[in-house]
């Protein structure tokens, strides 16, 4: 297929070609780069999503305690009030 080709066309294509296909490879290579320097974001992300989601199962289970706690306290008053109308009614007969 060369032999078709007119030596003229050559010359004229053959730079062109090799241009292009340097410029090809340098789009190529920074192209690659990019890519590289974005998975690095995404992984930063990712290291600090894992760091967040610790802090909030921890938020999570000190509210959670708290709630536990909430709710012991409040069950301790109605007892105390029981426990006070009992006495009172104790007092009264």
């Amino acid at each position: 297929m060369a032999e078709k080709i007119p030596g003229w066309f050559e010359r004229l294509l053959l730079p062109k070609l090799s241009s292009l296909e340097g410029e090809l490879k340098a789009v190529r290579g920074e192209f690659s780069g990019e890519l590289r320097a974005v998975n690095g974001h995404i992984e930063s992300l990712e290291k600090q999503m894992l760091s967040l989601r610790g802090e909030m199962n921890a938020r999570f289970d000190s509210i959670e305690s708290k709630i536990t706690l909430v709710e012991d306290v409040t069950r301790l008053k109605i007892e105390v009030k029981a426990l006070t109308e009992k006495v009172e009614a104790i007092r009264t007969s």
